[in-house]
């Protein structure tokens, strides 16, 4: 079982610095990490009474960490023909009748990145979208949404592995969301992609 603290509390463990057991109380301080590369800011940890030096820092911290580190998010945008963006819309609809459809969008695309990303679903199965009407035609609406960076990059890699710009890619994402949802109607992909869309 996890025993959370809280600030001002006391404790005891070994300081690094005074090279000895002490005395210390928990405060909300800025903690280096293990990498040496960064710190995160925000974290509840113990620290020496005698040189306020981090001595340890509790389980409870843990989530908060990995969240500074890897729930850091970059704007997306992309260009693409009004008629796809009303295919995405359409799914949207599909997926959460009872939300504005817009508001459903990010997830939509954001989840299939990360299927992408974490090989669930091939970048190369995207490639025969690409030779289908819709995915042509003038850019003159576009999409935006934060993803993380982790997911970003590896989703990046893989597309750059078979020769996809990001545009090609998010073109071909909505029109495997088409058939997923509209086409096929695919009931464990649309189960997913409601409870990415719900929890995000």
């Amino acid at each position: 079982m996890i025993k959370f603290y809280r600030e001002g509390d006391e404790s005891r463990g070994p300081c690094s610095a005074c090279k000895m057991i002490v005395s210390t109380t928990f405060k909300v301080t800025t903690v280096p990490l293990a990498s040496g590369k960064g710190k995160v800011e925000g974290v509840l940890a113990a620290i020496c009474n005698q040189c306020e030096n981090v001595v340890s820092v509790p389980q409870q911290s843990t989530a908060r960490i990995r969240e500074s580190i890897f729930g850091q998010k970059r704007s997306v945008e992309v260009r693409i023909p009004k008629h796809l963006r009303d295919v995405l819309l359409t799914v949207c609809h599909a997926i959460a009748t009872d939300s504005k459809c817009t508001e459903i969008e990010p997830f939509v695309i954001r989840y299939y990145m990360a299927q992408i990303a974490h090989g669930k679903l091939k970048a190369s199965s995207l490639k025969k979208y690409l030779k289908s009407r819709l995915s042509e035609g003038r850019a003159n609406d576009r999409i935006s949404l934060k993803i993380s960076d982790q997911v970003l990059n590896q989703f990046e890699r893989k597309i750059k592995m078979i020769k996809l710009t990001r545009t090609e890619a998010i073109k071909a994402i909505i029109l495997q969301a088409k058939m997923d949802v509209l086409d096929k109607a695919a009931p464990r992909r649309l189960r997913e992609i409601v409870l990415s869309a719900s929890a995000a």
